[in-house]
């Protein structure tokens, strides 16, 4: 009987898998974009060339460097609250970052 069920529901699954599959993906490139931080690197050195040469004045490097540093931060945030989210689904407490300085011992 449920193979029946599943046969005739068969028309209705396939649209629906499909564009769940689509919206995956772009989910996932989207992820991918907003994480990657090169491009603002590249640009932070744009702009440190662009200011020996004289492109621009020092006020506006610091303006521009403030908005790619505000995006390092931002992508750096993001990356910090998947890492806690993906630890929280597995159950695990989140312990952050140990750095072992020698001294307190």
């Amino acid at each position: 009987m449920f193979l029946i069920d599943d046969l005739l529901a068969l028309p209705f699954k396939i649209p629906v898998g499909g564009v769940k599959w689509v919206f995956k993906q772009i989910q996932t490139m989207v992820d991918a974009e907003l994480m990657n931080d090169q491009p603002w690197k590249e640009r932070l050195i744009e702009l440190q060339m662009m200011l020996e040469v004289g492109d621009i004045t020092e006020e506006q490097y610091v303006e521009e460097e403030k908005v790619v540093f505000q995006a390092l931060r931002d992508i750096r945030a993001r990356r910090e609250e998947i890492v806690s989210a993906q630890a929280a689904q597995r159950g695990e407490e989140e312990q952050g970052i140990g750095i072992y300085t020698g001294y307190g011992e």
